[in-house]
């Protein structure tokens, strides 16, 4: 499995009728503007928050430009071609690191294409199941 700067990321429980978990980021310094350009596996986490930044990451856009590719560019549920997003079909909480797995260490048959409207109705409708593994 792969790993990201473990460091930047921290697992959180909140208690109440239901269990709560996400990533949040820890603080990072602000790089100077004379500071080396951002090298090559590492997030900008602080524009972008601590999922947001994964997505931007290489290895997402090539798991989502292959589930892209095997759902033919089409939303699964409304077969739209417009404004596609790939989904989790479920999150895995991985006990033995206290982390998420990372977006693009899902298999394949956990990732679906749907266009925005379809994801942010399903996400209205349904929570996202978290296992831990």
């Amino acid at each position: 499995m792969t790993t990201l700067n473990d460091a930047l990321y921290k697992y959180l429980h909140f208690k109440g009728a239901q269990s709560y978990r996400r990533y949040i980021h820890k603080d990072i310094p602000a790089k100077s503007p004379s500071a080396k350009p951002q090298e090559q596996g590492t997030l900008n986490v602080k524009s972008h928050g601590s999922y947001g930044a994964l997505l931007l990451h290489p290895n997402w856009k090539a798991k989502r430009k292959e589930i892209l590719h095997r759902d033919m560019h089409r939303c699964v549920h409304c077969r739209s071609d417009k404004e596609l997003q790939v989904h989790h079909r479920q999150y895995q909480f991985i006990a033995s690191t206290q982390k998420f797995r990372l977006p693009w260490d899902y298999p394949a048959h956990l990732l679906i294409t749907l266009c925005e409207s379809c994801h942010s109705k399903g996400h209205n409708k349904y929570k996202v199941p978290t296992i831990t593994i």
